[in-house]
């Protein structure tokens, strides 16, 4: 999708999202909420690819060093880098991914090791996320034994940090996945 199309959907997403609410308001009940979140996540993720695409045609600026008439490159800094690129935080800096591993391949060659490097995070992520959804379920299946009624947001305390994992994991998966999609189809194009 070239950067006109995704801006063009981006609009789009978001006139249909706002007339909705206008007739609607905003999704208040779970069940509203389960329907529009399809929509919703996917404005977000045009967003964050308009984002990405727009930092990465400026990623370097040229700057005059001091007392020098040479210029040097400087690389952009951790703090300039979109938020979309930043791990959450409270995923541990062992489960976010790099920088290096999300920036688009230059030549075909690197292409296909580029896209199974984001297949094999993509691999171990939904592993990781089994994994996680498993012990929450137990939790919450004990949870609903002991006490006798489901697991509300306010009772996850002892799982705060697996919820939360659990939650930065389906956001790094559906970036994983937008992103093989993305190169999918820059390689049709080409």
């Amino acid at each position: 999708m070239t950067h006109y199309q995704m801006t063009m959907e981006k609009t789009n997403m978001q006139k249909c999202l706002l007339y909705f609410e206008s007739l609607h308001g905003r999704p208040s009940t779970r069940q509203e909420r389960t329907l529009m979140k399809p929509f919703y996540d996917h404005y977000r993720l045009l967003k964050q690819l308009l984002l990405f695409s727009d930092a990465s045609t400026v990623i370097t600026t040229i700057e005059e060093e001091e007392g020098s008439d040479e210029g040097y490159v400087k690389q952009r800094s951790p703090r300039q880098q979109p938020l979309w690129l930043k791990p959450p935080r409270c995923v541990s800096s062992g489960d976010s991914l790099h920088l290096s591993s999300l920036q688009m391949p230059e030549t075909p060659l690197t292409l296909s090791s580029h896209r199974k490097e984001l297949l094999d995070h993509l691999r171990m992520a939904r592993l990781e996320k089994r994994r996680l959804h498993q012990a929450l379920r137990e939790f919450e299946n004990h949870f609903y034994t002991q006490i006798g009624r489901a697991c509300q947001k306010e009772d996850r305390g002892p799982m705060a940090e697996e919820y939360c994992q659990y939650k930065n994991l389906k956001a790094k998966i559906r970036l994983l996945e937008a992103l093989l999609s993305k190169q999918q189809d820059s390689t049709k194009t080409s």
